[in-house]
């Protein structure tokens, strides 16, 4: 154990858990031992989250037993959860960006003077200390919304820290971190390991789940398969039990080099020559060609994503952008999807509508051309019935809600939505960002599908895994500008990482 200690921290004994009569948990053990970082990985769907949501609070209708110290308990809220010492830090970060890092860190439990008022004073203090012990040198007063989103994550982390949590879940604390970032947070996790604090560290990057844990477990169809120290475990292994062994294919880890098939005679769909976008990038000029997939790589703030809007005309940007030899000017986002071009943001969020089955969100970009006057869903349902079966989407049918399925079966849906009538050109902003191993395979499929179709695709992404396994030719951004192509050449994940 990390402390020495044989008694868990937490145990949980024959967990079960159901959604509407779909078993979300199968009669699960889990133990955490004080003073440890214990990875958790799965595919979606496979029982993780569910799992560390029960302990957390969040879920409290389940069968099994669980203890902390080795005392029973049962959270009916997070606030039970958090008196107990159980905190959660969600991959969807909960700060108030227009409060100061201070605010946020006292978020709900700002200290009082005597007369019951805030004691501003001794909350910029105490945060001050506070962050200082973490290692964290920040200005308490600067807004939080300012500061880089790896500060914001570990201000997260302090203020989970500062209710007195000895439990820390992690979901996904990497997904939007650049490697610097991410070794920043990785120091944080091991001093705070050497003072007894205890952690499960949600991820679907492996190479960082085996880089910071100290064991590993593997849930599969709801059920734990695997728990296993780090040290006698290594990523191929995780990846046959989370998927199962045979059971499709396995993804090369993309950490060698690949040769990139770069179509040098294909036709320009796309030119955009110039373009800058004020404290994002500058003087930005690339081409696209007719299938092919133009991976754009850089780390978080490296101004892709905004590039990306921009090429959508979600941000005004400076410059020309030419679609088939033809200038035009993307002063609104329906002007981009009617001269053919697409594009799939980072967020789900901001595209698609949880409450609403899957056939509306499929075909909300298309509804004038099924019918210029009445909704017709039985031809939204026949669309959406084609969409499910070619991108292999895992549902009932398509009246389910959307919000109902794993988050990689909802990046599909977000595909679908433009599918239905080809564009010219796709863009895609972190196209599998959160996805398990097989969700991404599926994902590199219907890409690799569209792009075959003669349709240009853009890809901008900050994790070089998956420009790596989409591109056919690579741009590198550094600081809102392009500094570097790799085309008809040899490429690798250090090489990516290197230049950016």
């Amino acid at each position: 154990m990390a402390d020495g200690s044989d008694t868990p921290l937490l145990e949980m004994i024959g967990i079960s858990k159901s959604f509407g009569g779909v078993q979300a948990l199968r009669d699960v053990d889990f133990s955490l031992y004080p003073g440890e970082i214990h990875g958790l990985v799965g595919e979606n769907g496979a029982g993780k989250s569910t799992t560390m949501k029960i302990i957390a609070g969040v879920h409290h209708d389940y069968e099994g037993v669980m203890k902390i110290d080795g005392k029973e308990v049962h959270f009916r809220s997070a606030r039970d959860a958090l008196d107990a010492g159980v905190g959660m830090v969600h991959q969807e970060l909960s700060i108030v960006p227009d409060l100061t890092v201070a605010e946020n860190v006292f978020l709900g439990a700002q200290p009082l003077t005597p007369l019951g008022t805030v004691d501003w004073k001794r909350m910029v203090r105490e945060s001050r200390e506070h962050l200082s012990r973490l290692g964290i040198a920040v200005d308490p007063r600067m807004t939080i919304g300012e500061l880089p989103i790896g500060l914001q994550q570990l201000i997260e982390i302090a203020r989970v820290l500062s209710s007195g949590a000895r439990i820390i879940i992690l979901d996904e604390p990497t997904s939007a971190l650049s490697p610097p970032e991410v070794e920043r947070l990785f120091a944080m996790l091991r001093k705070l390991k050497t003072e007894g604090k205890t952690f499960v560290f949600i991820s679907h990057f492996l190479d960082d789940i085996l880089n910071i844990s100290d064991k590993v477990t593997i849930f599969r169809n709801g059920r734990k398969v695997l728990t296993s120290p780090v040290a006698e475990i290594d990523k191929r292994r995780v990846i046959e039990n989370m998927i199962g062994a045979g059971h499709r294919e396995l993804e090369e880890s993309y950490t060698g080099e690949i040769r990139l098939d770069t179509k040098f005679d294909a036709p320009v769909v796309m030119v955009a020559e110039g373009l800058t976008v004020e404290r994002a990038f500058k003087d930005v000029s690339l081409k696209v060609r007719a299938g092919e997939v133009l991976g754009i790589y850089g780390f978080m703030g490296s101004g892709q994503l905004e590039l990306a809007r921009a090429l959508f005309g979600k941000i005004r940007a400076e410059g020309v952008i030419s679609l088939e030899g033809k200038p035009i000017r993307l002063t609104r986002t329906s002007i981009a999807r009617d001269e053919g071009i697409a594009f799939v943001p980072e967020s789900r969020r901001a595209m698609l509508f949880h409450h609403e089955p899957l056939f509306k969100n499929m075909s909300i970009s298309v509804l004038d051309r099924i019918s210029k006057w009445l909704l017709k869903p039985s031809s939204e349902r026949r669309i959406a019935e084609g969409h499910i079966q070619n991108l292999r989407i895992r549902t009932p049918g398509p009246n389910q809600l959307l919000g109902n399925l794993s988050g990689g079966n909802q990046q599909k849906v977000a595909l679908a939505k433009w599918l239905t009538h080809e564009p010219k050109v796709l863009i895609l902003s972190e196209p599998t960002r959160g996805m398990d191993v097989g969700a991404k395979e599926d994902v590199v499929r219907i890409v690799r599908g569209v792009r075959d179709k003669g349709i240009g695709v853009i890809v901008v992404s900050t994790e070089p895994e998956t420009v790596l396994s989409l591109a056919d030719r690579i741009l590198v951004m550094k600081r809102g500008e392009i500094v570097r192509e790799f085309a008809g050449d040899t490429v690798s994940k250090d090489r990516l990482l290197e230049a950016a």
